[in-house]
């Protein structure tokens, strides 16, 4: 692929000493992708809440059946009409008898790292406010915010090579309004281009580096004869950081990274289900190696296929067999590359689905959801939240995660998005992090780590 950037390299000789104003123009298309890429601008010289735990952050798009994943219940009641047997129900690993949904039996195994959420209260059941919900923590039942996503602040303070991507499946990051810092994602669709943004070769990167030796003794010509002249500096700091970081990312063969080889894809095509798209372990073999190669702090991505009104048992047989092989595979290989601790995975849905089964032998929008968090260094083996037999959000004590008929002290009403996402932002940059974003709210049962 050619790529557009090639049109403002030269060699050396080829060019005249650069100004400071030849600087500035000089630089666009490199500066203009390092910024987009969040390698210059205040981030470049640190910050004040670096990110402890990387964040993967898994969309499944449409609203779970709450039953069939996170909240298995043991038989028919009076508000629930049963379409599986709860002994086909799995088991966590490490728990004590905590069940996920009969067709994740990968993830079962994986449940000493696992911690299953119950009875979120959704409060909603609109596919857009309920996705926008569990990505900021902000209800808005009319679909639309001026608000920065929880992926998105993760990245605002990273200093990773690529701060957020957003894979196929995952969730647009909502990088809108409120960040600390900027951060712009590199998207699914652009990654080509991004791809492209690097040398292709030797050749090319000597060429792009000679430019740099340029750049950066310009840099420094214009830095002595300015002198005691200018206070600041600012622009040229921001210039001479950016060609630092591009500098170690040409030598470093960055590009090359952000590809995945056919041994990495087999990895996650090895004993895959019989209907798996092959894009799909493209998909997961990317965001493992961006994992492992340390390149990224914050992965979106996601399964889609999830407004089961009809059918649902065919429907989610495949879905989420391809959903757990996928899943915990890469639990397996994050920990066995001693990443797993580090990297916190968030798995979410619009809401969840009617305890009735309609005439289509599905069900319909349920205001009430699940999700799962994996890794981070959480202590695992247990679930957070739960809901009656009719499939109500109940109550539960923050500091236990157990359903509570208390009133008052640590019992929270339910819980709700803001719980869930207050304590994804407090494993991965720390509490203090809350006291810019004091409408979230994080809890014990949420927050609490292996000792």
């Amino acid at each position: 692929m050619k790529n557009s950037s090639r049109a403002i390299v030269s060699y050396p000789w080829e060019a005249e000493e650069v100004s400071r104003r030849n600087l500035l123009g000089l630089g666009m298309s490199l500066v203009g992708w390092m910024s987009s890429s969040k390698l210059i601008g205040s981030k470049a010289f640190g910050g004040s809440f670096p990110v402890k735990k990387k964040l993967i952050w898994i969309q499944m798009n449409g609203g779970w059946d709450i039953l069939e994943s996170v909240d298995p219940k043991t038989g028919s009641t009076s508000g629930i009409d049963m379409i599986y047997d709860y002994g086909l129900a799995r088991t966590l690993a490490g728990s004590s008898g905590v069940r996920i949904g009969r067709w994740l039996p990968l993830l079962a195994g994986q449940g000493q790292d696992m911690v299953v959420v119950r009875g979120i209260d959704m409060g909603t059941t609109s596919h857009t406010a309920g996705r926008l919900y569990m990505d900021t923590g902000i209800l808005s039942n009319n679909g639309v915010l001026n608000a920065a996503s929880i992926p998105a602040i993760v990245a605002s303070e990273s200093g990773a090579t690529i701060p957020i991507i957003q894979l196929n499946g995952g969730a647009d990051p909502l990088t809108d309004r409120g960040l600390l810092n900027p951060v712009s994602p590199i998207r699914a669709g652009n990654l080509e281009l991004y791809r492209g943004m690097y040398p292709e070769n030797s050749t090319d990167t000597t060429r792009r580096l000679l430019l740099l030796d340029h750049l950066k003794s310009s840099l420094a010509n214009y830095r002595a004869k300015t002198a005691g002249v200018n206070a600041e500096n600012d622009r040229m700091d921001n210039l001479s950081a950016a060609e630092q970081k591009v500098r170690g990312q040409f030598q470093g063969n960055v590009g090359s990274k952000l590809v995945v080889s056919s041994d990495e894809k087999q990895v996650f095509l090895s004993g895959s289900p019989a209907r798996m798209q092959g894009s799909m372990a493209d998909t997961f073999a990317l965001a493992l190696k961006l994992i492992k190669e340390d390149l990224v702090d914050c992965i979106n991505l996601g399964f889609g296929g999830f407004d089961t009104h009809s059918n649902q048992s065919v429907q989610l047989e495949s879905r989420l067999g391809t959903f757990d092989f996928l899943l915990a595979k890469l639990v397996s290989e994050l920990r066995d590359a001693a990443k797993l601790d580090s990297t916190l995975i968030v798995v979410y849905s619009d809401f969840g689905r009617t305890p009735k089964v309609n005439g289509s032998n599905g069900r319909d929008h349920w205001p009430v959801g699940g999700a799962m968090m994996l890794g981070g260094g959480i202590a695992g083996g247990r679930v957070v939240g739960g809901t009656d037999s009719n499939l109500r959000a109940q109550s539960v004590n923050s500091i236990t995660g157990e359903v509570s008929t208390a009133t008052g002290g640590s019992t929270l009403a339910t819980l709700n998005p803001t719980h869930l996402a207050g304590s994804v932002l407090s494993l991965c940059l720390g509490s203090n992090y809350l006291t810019y974003r004091n409408y979230l709210t994080a809890i014990e049962a949420l927050t609490k780590v292996k000792v």
